[in-house]
């Protein structure tokens, strides 16, 4: 089973890239996000990949991060979700933000993102609801305080928000991890301008 690439990047499309590692070419199937921010194509690239065997071959699924793979496998549990709904699920925002709307049970706002029914939504949120909240913490980043929901919904706005902004979910991933831990009891404006300066420099 292969679990991760490292290679170079050698063709890029909307929903897949192809990685040449030690002479082979391996297509790897991307949510949209991910493919547009990778770097350029003959630049290194880095993807944690699940693998996923049929009568008819193998197919592979690559992220940017082990939480990013993680939220595809929880999404991929879901009754009717395939692989490829799957992607489409994660292509339709920040993957950050399709967690906390999960976890939030907020089936009105994940029904306004793109290619999300509302009947998907609600089975999402009835299979996945309080089983996604790990996702938002990486070894070595922020911690849950004693207001762990108040952490999740900051950490998620924050992200949104500078996406919006045009910064690369790994620079914003980047950033929100440097944070001090006791940042996260401050308000959202708080939160958002002391990730601004990190990405900026001014820190």
């Amino acid at each position: 089973m292969i679990a991760y690439l490292n290679g170079t990047l050698i063709d890029k499309k909307e929903l897949a890239v192809v990685v040449d590692v030690n002479g082979v070419g391996y297509e790897v199937f991307c949510a949209r996000s991910i493919v547009e921010n990778m770097g350029p194509v003959g630049g290194t690239c880095r993807l944690f990949v699940h693998t996923q065997y049929r009568t008819d071959g193998a197919s592979l699924f690559g992220f940017s991060s082990q939480q990013e793979k993680d939220l595809f496998l929880s999404l991929i549990k879901v009754d009717s979700v395939g692989p490829k709904s799957a992607l489409n699920i994660m292509s339709a925002a920040p993957w950050r933000e399709i967690a906390h709307l999960i976890e939030e049970g907020s089936v009105a706002q994940l029904a306004k993102l793109p290619k999300i029914s509302k009947k998907t939504a609600e089975h999402l949120v009835v299979k996945l609801k309080g089983k996604l909240g790990d996702l938002f913490f990486e070894d070595g980043g922020i911690q849950t305080n004693n207001n762990g929901t108040q952490v999740r919904m900051l950490r998620s706005e924050t992200q949104t928000a500078l996406s919006h902004l045009g910064y690369k979910s790994i620079e914003i991933d980047r950033a929100l991890n440097e944070l001090d831990e006791n940042i996260w009891s401050s308000d959202f404006q708080t939160v958002l301008r002391s990730a601004l300066n990190h990405l900026s420099g001014n820190i």
